[in-house]
């Protein structure tokens, strides 16, 4: 099925929306470390160049996978009707994530107090660098099993 995929992948539609989606997701989270830091600037001010260009990593990293994982999901979809299990929900809990880990620090933390989660980010490191590598596990444990349930599926191809 990946074949098929990878093939479909060659389509100039295919390869637009994968770039899009790459696109727009790192922008998402270059947006949401300004929001945390103002600037990567001072961010390497603050807490390092390394530290800095581990963020900016992770962020093509997750945006990468992510988009990788919507188009083989919408392709897979074309092709059998079938959506891969938890394609739903891991991109949802992904996207959900990734906007705590990114976003404010203080409203994170405002939003768990409110809903009876009683604990704190601030207290991390190197402008929140665990929660980020948390983020990247998560979402490549997704994207490993929307990989998997989609090499692992028993469906036939619609034509």
């Amino acid at each position: 099925m990946l074949t098929l995929i990878r093939q479909e992948l060659h389509q100039r539609q295919y390869r637009v929306l994968l770039a899009v989606l790459f696109a727009f997701f790192l922008s998402l989270y270059v947006f949401l470390d300004f929001e945390g830091a103002i600037s990567y600037r001072v961010m390497t001010a603050e807490f390092g160049a390394l530290v800095t260009s581990t963020h900016i990593l992770i962020n093509v990293i997750i945006a990468g996978l992510t988009s990788v994982m919507v188009t083989f999901s919408i392709i897979n979809y074309k092709l059998t009707n079938i959506e891969p299990t938890g394609s739903n929900a891991i991109p949802f809990l992904s996207f959900l994530l990734g906007v705590l880990t990114f976003g404010c620090t203080s409203c994170v933390v405002a939003f768990l107090g409110a809903v009876g989660i009683a604990f704190t980010p601030l207290v991390l490191p190197n402008a929140n660098l665990l929660w980020k590598i948390a983020a990247l596990l998560f979402v490549a444990l997704g994207f490993i099993w929307i990989m998997y349930t989609i090499q692992n599926s028993k469906c036939k191809i619609k034509r």
